[in-house]
């Protein structure tokens, strides 16, 4: 099937480099969102549903 489908195909390198993107892409998305520098961020955020109301700065 996949040999049928790829027959035709003028670019076949096209699907192969499209998932070498997409897993870089998400790779540096997890490593963004990961960093050690926001865990600030992050600690802050994670302390709002235990806060006293009016404590974490919005009301």
């Amino acid at each position: 099937m996949y040999k049928q489908f790829y027959q035709g195909m003028a670019l076949t390198e096209l699907p192969l480099f499209a998932l070498v993107l997409f897993v870089a892409i998400f790779l540096g998305v997890c490593a963004w969102v990961f960093v050690g520098r926001r865990s600030q961020d992050f600690d802050a955020l994670a302390h709002l549903p235990l806060a006293e109301r009016g404590e974490g700065g919005h009301e």
